[in-house]
Parts: C-alpha cells; sequence; structure tokens
C-alpha cells in the first residue's frame, strides 16, 4: 500500500506470530496423544507443558491483536487514526452480517458477536475433507464451513489494488490481490447454553455455556459465576447446574434433572437454611464490592456498599474508610421494612464481633427492639427474588418457549409468558392464511373447472347472494321498539311500541338518518351575526331555525305514527306514560340546567383554572360546586386610572378615587375608569393622545394582565353576589358581581380530585410520550422512533421502571398488575398525539366526575394544540426540565422511559403540594407560572398593596409603569451588583470568607431601626406624601417609602406564617426574597425598591 504500512505490518506479523504459536500447539498435541499410546510419563508430562506454553503464546498474541482496533481509534495513540478505526468496524460488521446471512440459508444462527459467529448446523451437512499429498506421511485436512465462510468473505472483501514497495528508491510498487481475513471453525460441540431474558422481546447478548463431546466447559461467559463480587449463592447454583443439562435422552428429563438444582436450593432459602452452619449461610447469601473513591466522595450517594461502608464507620472507626479501594460485604436484611434495599445493607463482619456489641448495632441499623440473629434479619424473600430471577432465565423460561410445562411450579412465570405458552397451546388459534391453501398443478385447475360448469355449477359466487339464501330460512326474532315523542309546553308523552319486521326497521333506519340530516346544511350560523349590530338578519336566521325544527317534529311525529301499529294495550301504554311525565319532571333537560344554576347561585365556586376565551375580556372559569366541574364564562373588565391636574367633567366615564401612586407622585384628579377591553382596545389611540395632553399627569395600571387582574380579585374561592342570582349561567358573571371567599371559610378541593398526567420529551425527532391516569389505574407510553430502532420498552419494563420510582420516592408502590401498562412504537409526533388523544377521549368518557390534567412536556401550548381533547379539561402545567430532553445515543430509550416513570410517579405528589399552595396563595391551582415563587410573591404584594389603597406599576417588560410619562433613567436602572463585602490585600492571618444568609430578610425588618440610626435619612420620614398639593422633591428612598412598608409587612406574616405553623411555602417566599425583587421577570420588578433594599442590607 502506498500509505505507511507500519500499522498493517505490525498487525500481520502478530497474526503471523500466534499462527507460528498455534501450528507448534498442533504439533506438541500429537506428540502428547503419541506420548499418551506409548505409555511414557516423562514425555507425556512435557508435551503437556509444552501444550499449555504454546496455548498461552497463542491466546496472549490473540489479545493483543483485539486491542490494536481500540488503541487506533483512541484520541492521543502514536497510530491514532479514525478513519482506519471506521473502516475496521465497517468491514467486521459486514463480514458478520454476511455470514449470519450464509448460516441461516443452511442452519440457525445461535449467537453474534463483534469477531465469530455460534451456529447449529445440520448432521448431515459436511464437516470435515481430507486430502492425500504425494508424500503418504502428510494429510491436508480442511473444515468445509471453514471454507465456504471465507469463500464468503474472499468474494466480498478481496482487494485487488494492493501495493507492496519493491524498490524504496525508484518507489516502484508490485500490485496484487490480497484477503487476509480468515475464519476459523471451533467445534463441533455438544451442548450450548443460552439463558432467557426475563423481559419480552429482549435479547441477552454474550452470556453462554458451551460444553464439548466429553461433557466438559469448554467455554463460559457472562454469568455470575465468572464475576466478582457477585452473589455466592447464584454462583454455587449455577457451577451445580450447568453440566445437569446433559442428563436425560429427552427435554423433559433434561429439565427435569435441572429442576431438581434448584428446588434444593430454593429449599434452602425456605428452611432458612437450617441444615447449615451461620458461617456457610453467610458465605452462600454475602455479596462484597470495593469502592473505588473514598466515602467522603460519594456525598449523598445510595448504594448498598455506601451504606455498609458507612456502618463499617459506625463501629469501627472513620479511619476504615478515608481510603479508596475498601471491600464492602454485606448482606440485606428485612429490617426497616418499606425502606430501598440500599438502606437496608449490614455489613457481614458486624458478625465476627461480641454477641453484646452485634446486638447493639444490628438493633440500631434495624431499628427493631426484638430479638436479633442472622436467620431472624435475613430478607429471605429478597434472596428468594434474586434466585427466582436466575432459575427464571436458565431454567423456566427456556422451558416455556420449548413448550415445556415449568419444571420448577414454585417459580411463576411472567406475565408476557403466560400468554406465549397460550398462544402456543390454543388448538383454536387463528391460522395463517397461507396455511388454508395447497399447491396444485395447472391441470388438476382445469379439470376442477371443467367438471363445475358441466355439473352446472357457479364457480364465482357471490357473498351477498349466499348471505340472502342463508338468510331466507332463518325465522329472525321479532324487536320490540318504543317511540317517544315530547313537547316543549310538557304536553302528554305519546308511547308506540312496535313488533317490527326486518324490512320494517331497515325503513325507519332510512328516515331516522333522513330526520338527522340538516334541512338547511349551508345556513350561516346564529353565532356570527349579533343582534346588536343586525338585528333583523339575527332574526331571519331564527326564523329558518324555527322553521326547521317545526318540519323535523312534523317528520318524527309522523314516523311515529308509522310504527304504532302493533301498539301493546291501553293500560301498559298509561302506565308507560305516567312513569314518563315523572321521570321527565325529574331528570329532564331543563331540570339538569336549572339545578345546576342553583348551585352556581347558592353554593361557593372552587376555580381550578381560568382560561381566556375567543374574545377580547372573556375568560372561562373551571369551578367545582358540589361535585360537579363546570365551565363558566366570566367577563374581566379593563380598570384603569387617570390622573389630570384639570377638572374632570362629571359626564366623563369614571369615578373620582383617593389612592397612593406609584413612587408618591401627586395624586390631583384621580379618576377610575371601567371599560371592557374592546372598548379599551378600539380607544388605544385616544389614551395615547392623552398622555402626550399636559394636563394629564399619567394613567396607570394599563399593562396589568386581566387575567392577573381576576386571580387578585377572585383567588381560588369566590361566591355570586345576591344580585346576580337570578343570572343563567350560560350568559355568565361579570367579575364585580364574584366576591373572593378565604379558604378558612370555604373550603378548597378537600375531597381528593381525579387528574391524569402527561409527560412528553424530545429530542432530535426522538421522543417519548407517557400517559398516567389515576382513576383507571392505566400508563399509555407512546416512543416516536422515526429511525426504526429496536423496540425494547415493553409493559414489564415500564412496570419495574414505576416499582423503583415509587420506592425512590418513599411511595408504597400498587400492587402488581394492578396498573395497566401500555407500550405504543410510532414514527411521527402526530401519531403519538392521535393515540393520547384517544386515550384522553376514553378517560373522559368512563369518569365523569371532576378531572384535571397534569402536563409537563418543553411547550404546553404545542401538546393542547395537538391533543384537542385537553380543552375539554383545566391544565396544570409543570415546569419541564430540560435535561430529560437530552437523550443519549445508543440507551435513549430506556433512559427516556425511566425519567417518564418517575415523573409519572411522583405526579400526584406533586399536585398534592401545588394544592396546598393555592390554599395558601389564595390562586387557581392551574394559574400559577412556571416560577411559582416570583408569582405567589407578586399576587401577595399586589394584593397588600390594594389593601392600603395603593396603585400598581405592573409591567411587562421589568420596567415600572409610572404612568406612561418620562422618568429620569436613574429610576428604571437597575445597576445594584449583589452585597458583596470583599477588602484585598495581604494578611498575615486567618482570612475568613462569610456567607450569610437571609440577610435581606433580616435587614427588611429592621429596617426602622436602621433608619433610625440613619438619622431619617434612609427611609424619610413618616409622612403622608400625598398631603401637599405639589410633588415633593425628595429621593427615591422617601418617594418608595410607603410601598416599602407595604413590603416590611408582607414578609412579617410570611415569617410569622414560617415560625408558627410551619408553612413551607412562606418560609420559600423568605429564602428567595432577594432573587424576586431582583428580577426583571418579576411584575412588580421597581430598581427603586431593590436599591432601598440594598442599601439597608450594605450600611
Amino acid at each position: 500500500m502506498r500509505e505507511n504500512p507500519f500499522y498493517v505490518d505490525t498487525v500481520r506479523s502478530f497474526r503471523d506470530r500466534r499462527y507460528e504459536y498455534k501450528g507448534l500447539n498442533k504439533v506438541w498435541k500429537g506428540k502428547l496423544s503419541e506420548a499418551k499410546a506409548g505409555g511414557n510419563p516423562m514425555k507425556i508430562q512435557e508435551a503437556q507443558d509444552m501444550v499449555v506454553l504454546y496455548d498461552s503464546l497463542q491466546l496472549a498474541h490473540k489479545c493483543i491483536l483485539n486491542s490494536f482496533y481500540g488503541y487506533v481509534m483512541r484520541k492521543g495513540a502514536r497510530w491514532y487514526s479514525m478513519e482506519m478505526a471506521g473502516v475496521v468496524t465497517y468491514t467486521g460488521a459486514k463480514i458478520i452480517q454476511n455470514a449470519r446471512l450464509l448460516v441461516e440459508k443452511i442452519g440457525k444462527p445461535l449467537e453474534l458477536d463483534t469477531d465469530g459467529i455460534w451456529c447449529a448446523l445440520p448432521g448431515s451437512f459436511p464437516e470435515n475433507f481430507t486430502f492425500k499429498t504425494k508424500d503418504s506421511k502428510k494429510k491436508l485436512t480442511i473444515s468445509y464451513p471453514c471454507v465456504m465462510l471465507n469463500v464468503d468473505v474472499a468474494r466480498n472483501n478481496t482487494n485487488d489494488q494492493y501495493q507492496t514497495l519493491i524498490d524504496p528508491v525508484n518507489k516502484t510498487y508490485a500490485t496484487h490481490s490480497e484477503c487476509s481475513i480468515e475464519f476459523e471453525v471451533d467445534g463441533p460441540y455438544k451442548a450450548m447454553i443460552l439463558p432467557a431474558s426475563k423481559e419480552e422481546g429482549i435479547l441477552i447478548k454474550k452470556r453462554y455455556a458451551v460444553f464439548n463431546d466429553d461433557g466438559t466447559l469448554a467455554e463460559l461467559k457472562g454469568f455470575e459465576i465468572k464475576r466478582r463480587g457477585e452473589l455466592k449463592l447464584i454462583k454455587v447454583f449455577q457451577a451445580e447446574l450447568f453440566d445437569k443439562f446433559l442428563n436425560g435422552s429427552s427435554l423433559e428429563e433434561c429439565y427435569s434433572a435441572v429442576a431438581a438444582v434448584a428446588n434444593r436450593w430454593l429449599d434452602l432459602l425456605d428452611n432458612q437454611g437450617k441444615d447449615i452452619a451461620d458461617s456457610e449461610l453467610l458465605d452462600y447469601i454475602s455479596e462484597s464490592s470495593t469502592m473505588s473513591k473514598s466515602l467522603a466522595d460519594y456525598g449523598e450517594q445510595k448504594s448498598c456498599a455506601v451504606t455498609t461502608a458507612r456502618r463499617l464507620a459506625d463501629f469501627l472507626g472513620d479511619a476504615m474508610v478515608k481510603d479508596k479501594g475498601l471491600r464492602c460485604q454485606y448482606i440485606v436484611a428485612c429490617e426497616p421494612r418499606g425502606t430501598p434495599v440500599s438502606e437496608r445493607a449490614i455489613p457481614v463482619a458486624i458478625f465476627e464481633t461480641d454477641a453484646e456489641i452485634m446486638k447493639f448495632y444490628l438493633r440500631k441499623w434495624c431499628k427493631t427492639f426484638s430479638e436479633v440473629g442472622i436467620r431472624s434479619i435475613v430478607d429471605w424473600s429478597y434472596y428468594k427474588q434474586r434466585l427466582s430471577s436466575a432459575i427464571q432465565k436458565i431454567i423456566t423460561i427456556p422451558a416455556a418457549m420449548q413448550k415445556v410445562a415449568n419444571p420448577v411450579p414454585r417459580v411463576a412465570h411472567p406475565d408476557w409468558l403466560h400468554k406465549k405458552v397460550r398462544e402456543k397451546e390454543d388448538k383454536f388459534r387463528q391460522r395463517k392464511l397461507v396455511d388454508i391453501f395447497s399447491s396444485s398443478g395447472r391441470d388438476d385447475i382445469m379439470k376442477k373447472a371443467s367438471d363445475a360448469v358441466t355439473a352446472n355449477h357457479v364457480v364465482i359466487g357471490d357473498l351477498e347472494d349466499f348471505q340472502n339464501k342463508s338468510r331466507k330460512s332463518e325465522k329472525a326474532p321479532t324487536p320490540i321498539v318504543r317511540c317517544y315523542e315530547v313537547n316543549d309546553d310538557q304536553h302528554p308523552v305519546k308511547e308506540v311500541v312496535q313488533a317490527n319486521s326486518l324490512q320494517h326497521q331497515t325503513e325507519c333506519r332510512g328516515s331516522a338518518q333522513q330526520l338527522s340530516s340538516p334541512l338547511l346544511p349551508n345556513v350561516q350560523s346564529t353565532e356570527n351575526i349579533d343582534r346588536n349590530v343586525d338585528y333583523q338578519g339575527w332574526l331571519e336566521l331564527k326564523k329558518r331555525k324555527w322553521k326547521d325544527n317545526l318540519e323535523r317534529r312534523k317528520r318524527q311525529r309522523l314516523a311515529n305514527q308509522r310504527t304504532s301499529q302493533h301498539a301493546s294495550s291501553t293500560s301498559e301504554l298509561l302506565r308507560g306514560v305516567e312513569n314518563h311525565k315523572d321521570a321527565w319532571g325529574r331528570t329532564g333537560v331543563g331540570s339538569y340546567f336549572r339545578r345546576h344554576d342553583a348551585s352556581l347561585t347558592n353554593t361557593h365556586w372552587q376555580i381550578i383554572q381560568l382560561v381566556p376565551g375567543s374574545h377580547n375580556g372573556q375568560f372561562f372559569a373551571w369551578v367545582v360546586v358540589e361535585g360537579i366541574m363546570l365551565k363558566v364564562p366570566i367577563t374581566v373588565p379593563r380598570v384603569f386610572y387617570l390622573n389630570s391636574k384639570a377638572t374632570i367633567s362629571e359626564s366623563f366615564p369614571g369615578r373620582r378615587v383617593n389612592k397612593t401612586l406609584p413612587h408618591s407622585r401627586q395624586s390631583y384628579n384621580l379618576i377610575e375608569v371601567i371599560i371592557d377591553e374592546d372598548h379599551f382596545r378600539r380607544e388605544s389611540k385616544k389614551l395615547a393622545a392623552l398622555l402626550a395632553d399636559p394636563e394629564i399627569e399619567g394613567i396607570y395600571e394599563r399593562k396589568v394582565p386581566l387575567e392577573f387582574n381576576a386571580i387578585l380579585q377572585l383567588g381560588c374561592v369566590c361566591k355570586v353576589d345576591k344580585t346576580a342570582k337570578k343570572r343563567n349561567a350560560q350568559d355568565g358573571w361579570s367579575l364585580s358581581e364574584l366576591h373572593m371567599k378565604t379558604t378558612t371559610e370555604c373550603a378548597y378541593l378537600e375531597q381528593a380530585i381525579s387528574f391524569f398526567y402527561l409527560y412528553h420529551s424530545i429530542c432530535e425527532g426522538r421522543a417519548m410520550y407517557a400517559g398516567y391516569f389515576s382513576s383507571s389505574q392505566a400508563v399509555h407510553v407512546v416512543v416516536v422512533n422515526p429511525h426504526h430502532e429496536n423496540e425494547i420498552l415493553s409493559p414489564y419494563i415500564l412496570e419495574k421502571y414505576f416499582h423503583e420510582a415509587c420506592q425512590a420516592l418513599s411511595i408504597e408502590p400498587p400492587a402488581r398488575n394492578s396498573i395497566a401498562f401500555k407500550v405504543n412504537y410510532v414514527e411521527d409526533v402526530k401519531d403519538a398525539e392521535k393515540i393520547l388523544q384517544r386515550a384522553i377521549s376514553e378517560q373522559r368518557h368512563e369518569h365523569q366526575g371532576p378531572t384535571v390534567a397534569v402536563i409537563e412536556c418543553p411547550k404546553t401550548q404545542s401538546m393542547k394544540s395537538g391533543i384537542r381533547a385537553l380543552e375539554d379539561f383545566p391544565c396544570v402545567s409543570i415546569p419541564s426540565n430540560a435535561r430529560d430532553n437530552d437523550y443519549q445515543l445508543l440507551v435513549w430509550q430506556q433512559t427516556a422511559a425511566k425519567i417518564g416513570m418517575q415523573r409519572c410517579a411522583a405526579s400526584s405528589q406533586w399536585l398534592n403540594e401545588r394544592i396546598s399552595l393555592s390554599r395558601y396563595a389564595h390562586v387557581p391551582l392551574g394559574n400559577f407560572e412556571l416560577d411559582w415563587l416570583l408569582f405567589t410573591a407578586d399576587v401577595f404584594f399586589s394584593r397588600a398593596l390594594r389593601d392600603q389603597q395603593q396603585v400598581l406599576w405592573i409591567s411587562d417588560d421589568g420596567v415600572p409603569d409610572l404612568g406612561g410619562t418620562g422618568e429620569e433613567d436613574i429610576c428604571y436602572a437597575d445597576e445594584v451588583h449583589q452585597p458583596v463585602i470583599t477588602y484585598p490585600g495581604a494578611y498575615r492571618k486567618v482570612s475568613v470568607e462569610l456567607k450569610i444568609h437571609n440577610l435581606a430578610v433580616d435587614a427588611l425588618l429592621k429596617s426602622n431601626q436602621i433608619n433610625e440610626m440613619e438619622g431619617g435619612a434612609l427611609l424619610g420620614f413618616d409622612q403622608d406624601v400625598n398631603s401637599g398639593n405639589e410633588q415633593c422633591g425628595f429621593d427615591e428612598a422617601t418617594s418608595s417609602a410607603a410601598a416599602f412598608r407595604v413590603l416590611k409587612q408582607l414578609i412579617q406574616r410570611c415569617l410569622a406564617d414560617a415560625v408558627s405553623s410551619g408553612n413551607v411555602f412562606a418560609d420559600a417566599i423568605l429564602q428567595h426574597l432577594y432573587r424576586w425583587l431582583c428580577s426583571p421577570q418579576s411584575k412588580l420588578h421597581d430598581p427603586a425598591l431593590h436599591r432601598i433594599l440594598h442599601k439597608v442590607c450594605t450600611i
């Protein structure tokens, strides 16, 4: 090759040297056979030693050869070349794939590796051929399967342009064909034992046991018996088990032999090892793990090894765990019950101490006061589950797939395996379509067709004709049909009982389809015409609709008369009429709406969510009233304040109020204006012109969101005003007709509310959807797999992840099979949304009570637009974790599914905590923003300011709304740095770095004392800044003093809640006080307040 051949030549040299040692190994194996035949012990020993030597040398060269590829692809290597590594990987994969395709045509591939293939070939397939040479003593033996595979490799991988340097001076090369890749055949072997996976559709790779013809173990790979630190119980079990697969002359006898070993070890666990000594029992059930780091480096991580190390330090001292490399040997105890396995590890070393010390620490760790001993504290169910898992993989599941009854009945099959077994044993299972037909010659087909025509038979019949012929001889039952007609004016009801024939039913179905079709299919809906704007057009459409209803009722009466020919007796008819009249009076549609109207007007509303409607200023409130969830329209007006220096005429729409303006601006003639949102948007240009008028000082609260204003006024519990109780629920209510109620006088969601949880994560086209329906106890998982990767997930895996998540959250996991798990694989996000749409629709039809949708996804609005069924539920959003959308390249399905099950398991806890927060913050459950701390602080501060008759300065850009007029740049600037005090220098003594927590809260509460120490120059004097007729000329500290005092009172209340009642939400607000004041995302962000607090903190 024209490239530097150093790497290729090195690999070839190692390969040739390995072949040399393999040849010598064969030579000495021949000498060993001769020595055994001669019976010379000296020569036998010498031959055995040489066989071991050369076999070791060839294995060593094989290991070195296998490491060349890994060295080439490692950055920093002297021979680093990703191109070379890529060629090696691609070529090797193609060779193994082609070999598998070739073997599948002859036998069956059993196990594929990167450099080999295990397969089963028919006994009649050619194996070895021996060629005679001219030298009668030498013979050439070839393996036919090996030659077959090598020919396939040579055909597909020969390089016909390989060049070798001949003359280094003249740079001349010789071109020839090169193919140095060859298969080597090992075997044949007597048996190969392959375990099965406990999960459906998943194969276990690189785990097998291979036996020679003489019954010796040729190769063992991947099992626990070869791993250090594994449970010795499993290792000894496997050591006794594998050679038992060679017993028996049939599958049943073979599995009977291995089942005897399994039953013996199960008996050992069932009788708690009473037949063996304590030391031997500890040896069997102990596991060990070596810690790669010191215990301090593990931090708060949880594992059996970490727990064992901590407990070793507990009774042996911290010096035992200060270094890395500690070997932790432990057993798993059954106490304390309900805790994870990682917290129940007991170090084996405790059993080697004095009895009193052992009892003391065992009681301490197990949190029990009863008698403690080895057999009494061991978690026997845990070890039986570990042993049963190994038995399932090696014995019971392979037996079931080979149609052998469970050889170990004490170890039950997984649920998915029961289904597989039933399918295999079902005598009436559906046959494949191709099994119905059989091949026939052309002459047979022509003969059958000729015979059919001669006998006047119909060769090709009609399916409909066949059905009609068969039904002529049938006498179908006569159904009874009852038809009712009810007038809007509660006229008597007519009931007609008809015994219809099959023909008459068909006619009725046709007439019913005609009745259901609209008379005016293209009529414009009355909702598009406003009767206040175009009354004549609205009345015309109403008349046409009335006429349509009248014609429909006429046709219905005619249809009822046609079906009344075979009516029942008069007494039965009258009884039906009376019963129907009573039922109509109690359960009619009118009564249904009247009950809802009465509930809405007489009972308090528990508001779940406020959602904006299609019109400006229109909102819909999802409310729970007397156990029923309703969607009620609410009109929210726009409220703003106009401060005019000139006197306002009485005709101006508004009323004069006395309120404190932001930054203590002087209030001249402050007018409160309440108008609907449409009017406000239409008049926005006039408002902008008013701001340019020198007589207008400012317009305040123009930027307050309507939804936020409604939350401030209504909270999460409200009641209809007495004056509006006669209002129809369909017409809705205005915001002024609803009054807030406290959660102490009116309960808020005290009864458990049903919910379903939707989780979504996505990364580069791959996505994971999970729907957890608590009412129906079902979990739907949809995997978006556009690249057609392996479908790894199964219901069993999801259930396992869900149980692990429940244990990690200290939640009692549900019983096995109590939750139905379902997995679907799709190629597109839209297909996944359709599946969830159907699942949500089924949930809505099956469970009619109040239900909340809890959504955790990167883009909530995108999910709502894709799953339209969410519009029928109030939605509560959980902030999405950005790391959930960072999938791994290889095992992304398992990782995403595990995270999804963790989120599903935690959704119930999260919802209960959010309901508690709603009660405390008095905010509807579904209206919290993603940063609930900032939002709750804004709500508290806004309500406190309004209670003190102060106008809000809410804006959506982080700049306080001070009336819309110009303000000095210093009022908007927020250049305050974090309160860090550093005095740099070279100090000879100890230097200390201090971090002071809750400094902002303490400084705010002590602001009066600090103000007095500063002579009142910090916060100004306690005076009414609006008492004068002119705007006061003082600094921002004095101008914001009123709002600062309200903030202080609010923090005092939060501190009282946190201290007296231990309210975690109040404590969180205190901890995030400084962040809230600093954040431009806060609705009430005011750099002036931030600067005042910063000044108080640093004085």
